[in-house]
């Protein structure tokens, strides 16, 4: 009985050691993963911003919505996947953003269109490099259309902090649901759900033709709809 009980404690000992190892790589892997989209978004910036700015108001904008970040980032709310964790951040990245340059006199609409183009930039990258990974073991534009965005859901917008729905498609069509958006969630306790429709939403039209597709959508749950619908049509 002693040897059996001691075994348990042992096995429980490692099982916890093994879950907070677990949990330990994540938090490296996250902040390796934000500290990426920091030093690109850096780069981006400053090409956007310098078309307003001069240097000097530049580097103080990039410094100054970093500050604003780090005092947002405690009350980003924990998710259950890593690829979740790392998207309502960069949601308070972008809120962020927002409130530095709003603050500095500039309207929404001028806002809104800096940060479109400042985050494009990031995207496309990602979209890209992910598309290349299509190529390897996929021909038709279907096909590879369909692995992009099934990759797209393994990660970084993997459940359970999203939740996905397979929709019915038809021939040269992938089709589904979002039906839980952390991100969206996210700004709508800021009161920036336009921005975010304007902003994150919208990056998925030029996605769409990077990946040699249309995306047709009517809604999302930014813009108060109860689930984003996405229906990618291949064009060859």
């Amino acid at each position: 009985m002693l040897h059996t009980g001691f075994r348990g404690n042992k096995e429980e000992a490692c099982n916890e050691t093994s879950h907070n190892c677990h949990q330990h790589n994540n938090y490296k892997m996250k902040n390796l993963i934000l500290y990426w989209f920091k030093w690109q978004t850096a780069k981006s910036g400053r090409q956007i911003l310098a078309q307003s700015f001069n240097r000097v108001e530049t580097e103080q904008i990039l410094k100054g919505y970093w500050q604003r970040y780090l005092i947002l980032k405690p009350e980003v709310p924990l998710m259950p996947s890593l690829g979740g964790g790392i998207m309502v951040q960069l949601a308070a990245m972008s809120t962020a953003f927002y409130l530095e340059l709003t603050s500095r006199g500039k309207d929404e609409k001028t806002v809104t269109k800096m940060f479109y183009d400042i985050a494009w930039i990031v995207y496309e990258k990602i979209g890209k490099y992910t598309w290349k990974l299509t190529r390897w073991n996929k021909k038709s534009n279907i096909d590879r259309l369909i692995l992009a965005t099934r990759l797209f859901r393994k990660f970084p917008f993997n459940s359970p902090s999203y939740e996905w729905s397979e929709q019915p498609s038809l021939n040269h069509t992938v089709c589904f649901n979002c039906l839980k958006c952390p991100v969206a969630a996210y700004f709508e306790t800021k009161n920036l759900s336009k921005f975010c429709v304007e902003t994150w939403c919208a990056l998925d039209f030029p996605l769409a033709q990077l990946w040699n597709g249309k995306l047709e959508r009517t809604g999302s749950i930014a813009a108060g709809a109860k689930v984003c619908d996405f229906k990618w049509l291949s064009q060859n």
